[in-house]
This record gives structure tokens, sequence and C-alpha cells, in this order.
């Protein structure tokens, strides 16, 4: 364990206490509530607009990295009758949720902090995936964008094979439109310590994507960031 005082300490209370938010009650209404109110009437992009663009890149072996409430693997078709699907998630809770709604599919868990190393993810090979996705995961982590991308773009292009397609969302506070709506939230999640994206920029996405792949596309609708990449 860091010490508490540390910048590492600090680290990671505020990496656990962004995960922590995600209990079983605000599951059971999550999708309601952040993919059907927040994402429409907050944010500016709607759950239709971020499965579209997960849509695009399902592969037969696929990695959901934030695991969630399962809503995106569930509501989306995989170009198989029987992927091979990897939950990845630091909080048991949204594991247990997920992997609980998606038991038809048989999903394989894995309890994980998305900043470490992949060599420390137990189940992770490198190279082992057609797919990987991270929706609505960025925001929520602590760091800059250029900090936290840059190590888990590093990590999503390893669990890659050559060629896998990724996609991802993210709420971004800086270079994008962003209501008066949103602004209030904003600054209010990240006051709580469920959000760490008050300086999270566009530019700065466009950054990492451009560092870890030669391939990819960023998308701007309302303040969120749709976008989606090919492993080198």
């Amino acid at each position: 364990m860091s010490n508490p005082h540390s910048a590492a300490g600090r680290r990671e209370q505020d990496i656990h206490a962004g995960q922590a938010s995600y209990s079983k009650g605000l599951l059971t209404i999550y999708d309601f509530m952040v993919l059907g109110l927040s994402c429409r009437f907050a944010w500016g992009c709607t759950k239709t607009e971020i499965m579209r663009n997960y849509q695009s890149v399902l592969g037969a072996r696929h990695l959901e990295i934030g695991a969630g409430t399962g809503y995106f693997p569930d509501k989306a078709r995989f170009p198989v009758p029987r992927p091979e699907i990897t939950l990845l998630d630091l909080n048991p809770k949204t594991l247990d949720f997920s992997s609980r709604r998606l038991a038809r599919l048989h999903p394989r868990t894995v309890q994980a902090n998305a900043l470490d190393q992949l060599s420390s993810w137990q189940g992770v090979s490198a190279g082992g995936f057609d797919s990987v996705a991270l929706n609505l995961l960025l925001h929520c982590i602590p760091g800059t964008i250029a900090e936290k991308a840059d190590v888990i773009f590093a990590n999503v292009a390893k669990a890659g094979r050559s060629g896998a397609r990724v996609a991802g969302s993210t709420v971004l506070a800086k270079g994008v439109p962003v209501s008066r709506a949103a602004r209030i939230l904003i600054r209010d999640y990240n006051k709580r310590g469920s959000f760490h994206n008050a300086e999270d920029s566009v530019d700065d996405l466009k950054l990492m994507l451009g560092k870890h792949f030669a391939e990819h596309t960023l998308t701007v609708r309302g303040c969120m960031a749709l976008f989606s990449a090919v492993v080198p």
C-alpha cells in the first residue's frame, strides 16, 4: 500500500474513490440515469451513438475495459455465436453485475486496475483480442488525458492482436461544447471524486490516439468524444 500522503498514495485513493461510487444500487439505475438521461441531455451524445461506434469494432475475442453494467455487450451483435468476452474492472460489484447480465455469453472476469501494466492483468494475454472497448472510462480515472490515456492506450495496443479494433468514449471538459448542465455536473462529479476530467481536452485525447494508433478516428458529440482505432 502506498503512503496515503504521497502523490502515489493520493492517486491510489482517487482511483478507488472513482470506482467505489458504482454500488449495486447505482448499477441498478445506471442504464436509465446515465446512459439514458445524462448522455443525451447533459453530455449531448445518445447511447445509440455510443453503441454504433462500439458495434463497428466487435470481434470474436473481445476485451471490455470498464465493465459497467454490461449494457453494450448485452445489446450488441457479435460476429460469432459464441464470442469470447473478457470483462476487466477494478470494482468487484460491476464485475458481478455485468457478468450476471451476460451469463448467457459466459464472460470471463478480471479484477484489475486499467492503469497497471498489462502483465499484472491476470488472465489477459498480449495479442489475445480481436477487439477492445473502453466506454465512459477515462473521465472516471485520475490524471490528465496525457497521463492516463498514455498508459491505458499502451495496454490496449498490447492486448489487441495486430489489426484489432478499438472503440471508446469519454466526457471531456476542454475544447468541446460544454452546456450549462454539463458544466454543473462535471464540476460536481469532480468534487465528489467520481469524475477526474476537469482538465481533459480533445487535443490531448487526439495526441494520445495518434501516439499509440496510426489509424484512428475521433468524433465529438456535445462534450462526449467517440473514438475508434486499429492496433498496429
